[in-house]
């Protein structure tokens, strides 16, 4: 996979060396109105030369906050997991939208065909790959790739500054407020115990401190096993460990048909482990839906009710659930 990445990257070098030897005219703006400058995530002061009306997105999450501020026919792509309704509060919004931004992400050739007036990526991003893009004249915004909800709320601010709906953005980030203020209120009237969960995840070193899931674990009122074990984000934790924590519940996936990437199979192998099988929490296994689990927008507020939903019992009323928007 590396090596695959870095040739793409040689690829769209070349291509972008030999589109400037050909007198390749820059990506002109399709936009509408004046200009303004907006600061990313990152303190990069990015120009936009008008309003964008092509807007390229390089995640699900991203696509989603996108779709909080401006309409479907702004944006020229999607991906792959916008269009699943099981993983996404997007998939109507997006089933129209002809071009695909693969699990893999970007490459010029999908720059090339959507013709985008503002890409908007995350600091996962490689940035040999944007200034690419940067180099072609297309305006890049960067945000955080958002481990907590102040996160959130500031890539929220900083994709409607770049798309120019500031006001929708604050829109959103009030119905964010209200829904994280009913959350703390009936929270406040638990009084018990916290209970200690487990996630079981494909994705071995993702779940504790430092990650959108373990703020969205503790906002819920629900105690992580991985930080009670001592482990952070982006560290493998031993099942050992989670022994030792003794955990109240696994959480796992809810299965569904979408499922590429052989996640059940994981699970199903993790709880087969004869010293998991013995745990107390073996007996209280809860499916848990993925736009929960893997939450990175505005609609993480959603998850932090399914979350606790999950761990308390039917404390929400998810019957609204669905896009946050501020339009």
């Amino acid at each position: 996979m590396k090596y695959t990445k870095c040739f793409s990257l040689l690829l769209s070098s070349l291509m972008l060396l030999s589109f400037s030897g050909c007198g390749m005219k820059q990506m002109a703006s399709s936009g509408e109105g004046g200009g303004y400058t907006v600061t990313d995530a990152t303190g990069k002061a990015v120009v936009i030369p008008a309003k964008p009306k092509r807007i390229l997105g390089n995640s699900a999450s991203i696509d989603t906050m996108l779709l909080s501020v401006v309409t479907p026919d702004k944006l020229t792509a999607a991906t792959d997991a916008d269009r699943d309704p099981n993983i996404s509060y997007i998939a109507e919004d997006t089933k129209d939208i002809p071009l695909t931004v693969p699990l893999t992400g970007l490459s010029m050739e999908i720059v090339t065909e959507a013709r985008p007036d503002l890409i908007v990526a995350s600091t996962y991003t490689d940035g040999r790959e944007l200034d690419l893009y940067r180099n072609l004249g297309i305006p890049v915004v960067v945000i955080d790739g958002p481990r907590s909800i102040d996160q959130v709320k500031e890539d929220v601010r900083i994709i409607a500054a770049a798309a120019g709906e500031k006001e929708r953005g604050e829109n959103v980030i009030s119905k964010m407020e209200q829904a994280l203020s009913e959350i703390d209120s009936r929270l406040a009237e638990e009084k018990g115990k916290k209970p200690v969960v487990y996630l079981v995840s494909q994705m071995t070193r993702y779940g504790g401190p430092g990650s959108m899931f373990n703020e969205l674990l503790t906002r819920a009122r629900i105690d992580n096993a991985i930080a009670l074990a001592g482990g952070v984000n982006g560290q493998a934790t031993s099942p050992e460990l989670i022994i030792k924590t003794d955990p109240d519940m696994l959480f796992v996936s809810t299965d569904r048909t979408s499922d590429t990437t052989g996640a059940a199979r994981y699970r199903d192998d993790f709880l087969a482990n004869p010293a998991i099988a013995s745990m107390r929490a073996a007996g209280h296994i809860v499916p848990v839906e993925d736009r929960y689990i893997y939450s990175a927008s505005q609609n993480c507020v959603w998850a932090i009710k399914g979350l606790a939903n999950a761990a308390y019992g039917p404390l929400f009323d998810m019957s609204g659930e669905g896009q946050i928007r501020g339009y």
